[in-house]
């Protein structure tokens, strides 16, 4: 508990912030991080206690705490915080633990316009797609407490990496430059670490550009370089196609491990692609259907996903590595579907289905969230499905309801 404290102590002194301005719309896309001229917002409070059914294991309570901070310290300097804690309580006292999560401490200072360098621990959330995406790449293992199945929330609650990084804006276009140093070898168990390990595991350079070719076409490209590894190229676009329909597109190509492979005790190296694809469409209603395909050349296809079955060392072993930002099995699919207002003002419905295309074992969740002034009420419901040693069939947990009390302030 004492290093916990000690931990958010630093957390209050490290820098100046909030999170970072939002990716942005499908229209619109051209640097997840861009640049924006933004009003300095105030100090942001988020308390969540939330209870799990008995089916959700030991630790069947939680209490969170989240804070946001985004402030301009002088005319071009502007600073950016943001934390959360998660307290998980058990049967057995002595099996009470808190996961805190150092999201993003930096500063930023700006030259013009234009042009603006951070530098610290920032949480850069790149790509198109919904439940897969190929092309963040900094963000592989750095989710601490996973809180909910939803992947925004994943997105958001997780490590930044600590960079420095500029960017510049033109009229048509934008270029990113990041410098991420190696700053441990792995993932820190401790509830208090500031985990450098999971978000900083070896020195990487990303450069991410992207031109507007006309009013919907905004395309972007990347390229990461890691330490010890090939070359990554990543491409993200989305366009309208109707009124009501976006269509998006996301891939990352390059010369990669099949950590499948490895565990088998096969070692190669060859060019994987990583693929999601899906369609949007949002009604007069606020009722918006995603449906999205994910194809990951890394992962095991169905005669490969068989044998590693069949061995239960490389099987565990391939389980216990992954989670590096690819899919499990080759091939998946997700189908989502999101509600504003259903029913009755300021109620949302949330529904998703993730699938797994190669052993047909699935994730059901969903949500109901009532807002309710500064509170939200939410009901969520997790269900897996599929085989006992299958992707999904293969969770502890068969079925898990949590309900969730949010106070903003």
């Amino acid at each position: 508990m004492r290093r916990l404290l000690i931990a958010l102590a630093l957390c209050g002194a490290a820098a100046h912030g909030a999170d970072l301005p939002p990716d942005e719309e499908a229209l619109k896309l051209a640097d997840a991080t861009r640049m924006e001229e933004e009003k300095p917002r105030d100090l942001k409070l988020l308390l969540e206690a939330a209870a799990l059914s008995p089916q959700g294991g030991a630790d069947s309570q939680r209490l969170s705490f989240d804070l946001r901070w985004d402030g301009r310290l002088s005319p071009v300097w502007r600073g950016t915080l943001a934390n959360r804690l998660d307290w998980r309580f058990a049967s057995a006292p002595q099996r009470n633990h808190g996961v805190n999560t150092l999201k993003e401490a930096y500063l930023s200072r700006e030259f013009g316009a234009d042009m603006m360098l951070d530098f610290g621990r920032v949480n850069t959330r790149y790509g198109v797609a919904t439940g897969y995406n190929p092309t963040d790449f900094l963000g592989a293992g750095t989710v601490r407490s996973v809180v909910s199945a939803d992947p925004d929330s994943l997105r958001q609650n997780r490590l930044g990496n600590a960079m420095l990084r500029g960017q510049k804006l033109w009229d048509r276009g934008s270029l990113t430059a990041i410098w991420s140093p190696k700053l441990g070898n792995g993932p820190d168990p401790d509830g208090a670490s500031l985990d450098w390990g999971a978000s900083n595991p070896r020195q990487r350079l990303l450069l991410v550009g992207s031109y507007r070719f006309a009013e919907n076409l905004n395309p972007q490209w990347l390229l990461l370089q890691e330490q010890g590894r090939s070359p990554q190229l990543g491409f993200n676009l989305s366009r309208v196609l109707s009124d009501a329909t976006v269509a998006y597109l996301e891939w990352a190509g390059g010369r990669q491990q099949s950590a499948w492979r490895q565990s088998l005790g096969l070692a190669d190296q060859g060019w994987r692609n990583r693929l999601a694809a899906g369609l949007t469409w949002t009604g007069a209603n606020k009722l918006s259907l995603t449906l999205e395909g994910q194809h990951d050349g890394a992962a095991p296809d169905r005669d490969d996903w068989r044998a590693l079955r069949a061995n239960p060392l490389a099987y565990g072993a391939y389980r216990g590595a992954a989670g590096g930002g690819g899919l499990l099995t080759r091939r998946a699919a997700l189908l989502r579907a999101h509600w504003q207002d259903a029913l009755v003002d300021d109620l949302d419905l949330t529904a998703m289905r993730s699938f797994d295309l190669v052993d047909h074992s699935g994730m059901n969740w969903a949500e109901a969230r009532y807002h309710l002034g500064p509170v939200d009420l939410a009901l969520q419901w997790q269900r897996f499905d599929g085989a006992p040693d299958s992707h999904y069939g293969a969770s502890p947990a068969r079925q898990v309801w949590q309900l969730v009390f949010n106070y903003f302030y």
